[in-house]
């Protein structure tokens, strides 16, 4: 069986198609991966077009999840989304030696591997601060790939471009996004406390509110148990906070330190009250992890964390701008804090 493809100019011209839709198109999910995968199965012949994403690397071990699956012909059981491969890369399974050996040059190997086995495996490179990357991988169900050169050069251009694209996308998200708890940073907080006070200004509604909340005796727990543990507070209120926005439509950021600021437009103050008041307590019921002096957890010990809050109108007769709202915010939460802390204080 020899395996069917179209001419290098075809090749060529689709590469082009995909350079075209990469840079219109917003990285959201496996989708900016389908027209790569629809050039290794449509336009190279492939059976299968693969896209793996390196989940982790452990000493010795890859392990690989796999996240698209381009395979008209429903083959490769094998292979179901969602599954997890667990590869050692001193001693790959036959099947998975492309996907080892692409990964260790970052780059793409192209071994024949008859039956079942990608032909064809390509590294989509990113930095370790931005994830392990992914893997595009073709096969081919012959005992011969037939894999032409300007194949592999093809295999090259989509993997660089994808990299490059991802790169850019995550290199803009840390322009915007605090790198220990994931929030907004301040910046970007400011940025969209500003434009949400403009949308409420013109909608003239009175509804909306921001928030100012402040880790209580933050310093203390920097002095008595160190800064590692600082950042695993921080790390985890991030987290927390993240679970109780309301998708599309609150928004959370790092405004600095321990301090963290919340914007909820379109919202009534009693609605925005009660929403303030469950994150509140579930921070003071949640059990922070201790961590030891070497940054390991520390089994079985917990630290006890609260927080004290100020709510501020985002709208009003009587404001001017989005720095008079934040400050009727933090003059609330000063408030909270003189009146003993772990609490909500509404601005006057």
């Amino acid at each position: 069986m020899v395996k069917p493809t179209h001419s290098a100019e075809h090749l060529l011209s689709q590469l082009g198609e995909l350079s075209y839709h990469l840079t219109n198109t917003a990285p959201q999910g496996t989708s900016y991966f389908e027209k790569p995968l629809q050039i290794i199965n449509r336009v190279m012949g492939f059976h299968v077009g693969v896209l793996y994403k390196i989940a982790n690397v452990i000493e010795n071990d890859l392990i690989l999840e796999v996240m698209a699956v381009c395979s008209p012909q429903h083959q490769r059981p094998d292979l179901a989304v969602g599954s997890k491969i667990c590869l050692a890369v001193d001693h790959p399974p036959p099947e998975f030696a492309n996907e080892v050996l692409a990964f260790k040059q970052r780059n793409v190997s192209s071994m024949n591997v008859p039956g079942w086995g990608c032909d064809i495996v390509g590294s989509i490179y990113m930095p370790e601060n931005l994830g392990h990357g992914y893997l595009l991988a073709g096969d081919f169900f012959g005992e011969e790939s037939d894999t032409q050169l300007y194949e592999v050069r093809a295999f090259e251009v989509m993997c660089n471009l994808l990299s490059s694209a991802l790169m850019k996308t995550q290199f803009e998200k840390l322009a915007s996004y605090d790198g220990l708890t994931g929030l907004l940073n301040s910046r970007a907080i400011r940025d969209e406390l500003e434009k949400a006070f403009q949308r409420q200004k013109r909608k003239k509604t009175g509804l909306g509110a921001l928030v100012l909340a402040d880790i209580d005796f933050f310093k203390k727990i920097n002095d008595q148990h160190g800064h590692i543990q600082g950042d695993a507070v921080l790390q985890e209120v991030g987290r927390l906070f993240e679970a109780a926005l309301r998708k599309h439509l609150d928004v959370a950021g790092r405004y600095g330190g321990e301090e963290f600021l919340l914007i909820y437009e379109d919202s009534e103050k009693e609605q925005v009250l009660s929403i303030v008041e469950r994150l509140r307590q579930s921070i003071a019921a949640h059990r922070f992890q201790k961590i030891g002096a070497n940054g390991t957890p520390l089994d079985g010990e917990y630290l006890q964390v609260t927080m004290s809050f100020g709510i501020a109108p985002l709208q009003g007769q009587s404001l001017q701008n989005s720095k008079e709202a934040l400050a009727l915010a933090d003059a609330a939460l000063y408030r909270s804090k003189e009146g003993g802390r772990n609490r909500i204080t509404l601005s006057a």
